[in-house]
């Protein structure tokens, strides 16, 4: 998601959404082993796993991010991920990845029940998904207020909004079973390692309340 290509630059903030994803893979897989990543743009997140010794296939709508995409992923499809031919991917991933994708479907579960059979035993899915039930959006429903913006909770190319339980749900309904649910709790500003920690920590005292995005790894059920 480069400049270049219309989409945010990589975080590189300690405690904020990337480094926490990037974490979240790189904890639960092992140098030589291969993510699928369904969003891939231009292939900047890929490149901190391909550096970190992953191949990473991935899939991306746009031609030109794709494109871009070429040059650090072992493999790249075009095209719609609701309606990803799953044949073109490699037999097996050892982690299938969507930072901030999922919400941008109209029936996630189902392509994650399509996806689900190339999961290696023993692999994980990752992803993260925004909170709608954010404080900042609650004081805007208590105000009246429900706007779209071009980024953000609210992105206007969002097209399911979930919760903490709701996202949860939302993969069980797909197969699979939450092990673990992180709250990203970005302060605006700031760059400082200790204050990120600290913001994270208090956050995800109350995750439901704090959190930005949910970063959620599960298992396919058995």
């Amino acid at each position: 998601m480069s400049d270049t290509a219309g989409y945010v630059p990589l975080q590189r903030t300690p405690y904020r959404g990337h480094d926490l994803l990037a974490q979240a893979v790189l904890a639960h897989s092992r140098p030589g082993d291969r993510v699928f990543e369904g969003g891939v743009s231009s292939g900047y997140f890929a490149r901190v796993l391909v550096d970190q010794g992953r191949v990473v296939d991935g899939a991306e709508i746009d031609p030109a991010a794709a494109e871009e995409a070429r040059q650090v992923c072992d493999k790249v499809v075009v095209g719609d991920l609701q309606h990803l031919d799953v044949d073109a991917l490699a037999p097996a991933y050892d982690v299938l990845l969507f930072g901030d994708t999922l919400e941008h479907l109209p029936d996630p579960p189902a392509l994650l029940r399509r996806l689900r059979p190339r999961l290696a035993p023993g692999g994980v899915l990752v992803t993260s998904i925004p909170n709608v039930a954010n404080w900042s959006i609650r004081l805007s429903l208590l105000a009246g207020r429900f706007r779209y913006t071009d980024r953000g909770l609210l992105d206007r190319t969002h097209l399911r909004f979930y919760t903490r339980r709701t996202a949860v749900e939302m993969l069980a309904e797909a197969g699979f079973d939450a092990i673990s649910v992180t709250a990203t709790v970005p302060v605006p500003g700031v760059q400082s390692a200790w204050l990120g920690r600290l913001a994270h920590r208090i956050g995800n005292l109350w995750p439901s309340l704090f959190a930005y995005t949910f970063i959620i790894v599960a298992r396919a059920r058995v």
